[in-house]
């Protein structure tokens, strides 16, 4: 083989004009196809970034928002506490007056029980009695007419 010559029989040079015309058709539709692949996949990739961002951001405002009622929910906690031990106090100090009284009456009662019958019946006297017992200047309750 002297001067060989290396035909290729499979290459777009064996091809006549049409069919090179058809396999750069091809080539660019396949080109374009990927161009709009790209382009759809850059568009996505921008839409995930921007809802990534946005998700951020309400997951910045929602936790401040929990912040917030957190401290107000402690704080509100920290009032009802209040109210109810002053509540308590109050119901206790209650307690400790009826109890007092309760007292109070149980002597006044005791005491009485003490009196004699006699004594108590001498002890008390109406307003308008005589110290013997005798009842004087009883109202008279009868009008006379005049004639």
């Amino acid at each position: 083989m002297v001067g060989a010559v290396s035909l290729d029989f499979f290459g777009p040079e064996s091809l006549n004009a049409l069919d090179r015309w058809r396999m750069d058709s091809d080539r660019r539709e396949q080109e374009r196809a990927q161009a709009k692949e790209q382009v759809k996949r850059e568009q996505e990739r921008h839409e995930r970034r921007l809802a990534r961002a946005g998700a951020r951001e309400e997951i910045a405002a929602l936790r401040a928002e929990l912040a917030s009622m957190r401290t107000e929910h402690e704080s509100l906690c920290r009032t009802l506490s209040d109210a109810l031990t002053a509540t308590s106090d109050t119901f206790r100090t209650l307690d400790d007056m009826a109890r007092a009284q309760r007292e109070e009456i149980a002597d006044v009662k005791l005491a009485i029980a003490r009196i004699s019958p006699a004594e108590a019946k001498r002890a008390f006297q109406f307003a308008r009695e005589k110290s013997d017992g005798d009842v004087g200047d009883l109202p008279d309750l009868v009008y006379k007419k005049a004639h």
